[in-house]
């Protein structure tokens, strides 16, 4: 256990929660800056705190499914506060990202309900017992927040109008003091609660018990943080809702930078290819079907281009560069993409006909002159018989052409 545990339950427990709710109170009026670092350090140190009180107060057996809120001291009942103290600074918690901010909502949510928990188990009366279901109507529902508001204010003055009629006054501090002379009703409830704490000259805090105001503010104040924490549990189911259905965070990339960018923005204004003539593929300057799919400039056969004449040409040149394609390289796509017809000319006319080979191969007088013959046979059978069916002029009926 480190050394700060070991000093916190050295002291009173009342006390230890007192020191505190004095920290939370700073944090939740508004007096310091939440996503401040120190802030954020000094809200993790006092949520540690709450989740060891909470320990403590399970330990020492406050409180009992078999107990009735009567067989409880007022000092009991001010305890009751732990949990939903617990879910107030879990709220503050977890700004470093969505996930631990979802983590810290649903720790949050279970604090509330703990709490929630706590108060019916006791059968504890809270102010929106009669307030009924939230209904659908907008109009209605309207009504139904005015009524939970005016609920609310009436509360926290009924706690207010407590607090003056103890005496002494246990709002005022002998040390560090973080409260008013008179908490105003529209205060903090970690302000009530630390209100009702008493601190004593010699350090040590007690519930005062002799007043029955103690009591009936106490009750009030249960019923003020229940009726808070119905909606707090409405806003971080809302919370939460966003962030399943938010999209994830980019990844940190390497910084770029702006310098290099701006530059090459620069140079794809002035040039739309940067690459050389060689990067970029015939295939990708002429789809199959013979579209053009990027402007290209074709230059002379390299084979037929002396180097001095090809510097020569690259010295003088528009400021912009396109892709480049021989006509070698442009004839050699075309011939890929079928559309060059081989064969014709004099060479083809002198070359001999299918049947004119077969009958060469039918002079000769071996197997193949045979097989050759046989052929010949047939394909003059299969024609004879293709004229037999097919007369001349019979699929003419028209008498057209």
């Amino acid at each position: 256990m480190s050394t700060s545990t070991e000093t916190s339950t050295n002291v009173p427990l009342p006390q230890f929660y007192a020191s505190v709710l004095r920290v939370l109170t700073q944090i939740f009026d508004g007096d310091v800056s939440v996503g401040d670092e120190a802030v954020q350090a000094q809200l993790a140190k006092a949520t540690d705190d709450l989740y060891l009180i909470s320990r403590m107060i399970t330990s020492l057996g406050l409180f009992s499914p078999n107990e009735s809120a009567d067989e409880l001291s007022d000092r009991d009942l001010l305890f009751m506060t732990v949990p939903w103290v617990l879910g107030e600074a879990e709220q503050g918690g977890g700004i470093g990202g969505p996930v631990p901010r979802t983590e810290a909502l649903k720790r949050s949510e279970t604090a509330y309900g703990a709490f929630k928990q706590l108060l019916n188990s006791y059968g504890i009366e809270t102010a929106e017992e009669g307030a009924g279901a939230v209904p659908a109507d907008p109009g209605r529902r309207r009504e139904a927040k005015i009524a939970a508001y005016k609920r609310e204010k009436e509360t926290r003055e009924k706690i207010t109008v407590s607090l003056s009629y103890i005496n002494p006054p246990v709002w005022k501090l002998t040390h560090q003091s973080v409260l008013p002379s008179h908490p105003p009703s529209s205060s903090n409830p970690t302000v009530f609660i630390l209100a009702l704490l008493t601190e004593e000259d010699s350090g040590s805090v007690s519930v005062n018990a002799e007043e029955k105001d103690v009591r009936s503010a106490t009750l009030a104040l249960l019923s003020l943080l229940s009726a808070l924490t119905t909606g707090a549990q409405a806003n971080t189911a809302m919370e939460l809702e966003l962030l399943r259905h938010a999209p994830p965070e980019p990844e940190q990339g390497p910084l770029e930078d702006p310098r290099a960018k701006r530059q090459e923005d620069e140079d794809a204004a002035w040039r739309l290819d940067r690459a050389p003539p060689s990067a970029a593929k015939p295939k990708d300057l002429i789809s199959g079907g013979g579209r053009v799919l990027r402007p290209f400039t074709i230059m002379p056969s390299m084979g037929n281009l002396s180097e001095r004449e090809r510097l020569n040409s690259e010295v003088f040149r528009a400021s912009h560069r396109l892709p480049t394609m021989t006509i070698d390289e442009y004839l050699a796509e075309e011939q890929r993409r079928g559309n060059i017809i081989t064969g014709g000319g004099q060479a083809s006319y002198d070359k001999p006909t299918e049947s004119e080979l077969m009958e060469l191969e039918g002079e000769m007088d071996n197997y193949k002159a045979e097989e050759a013959q046989e052929k010949k046979r047939q394909k003059d059978e299969k024609w004879a018989q293709y004229t037999d069916d097919n007369r001349k002029g019979a699929g003419n009926t028209m008498n057209k052409g």
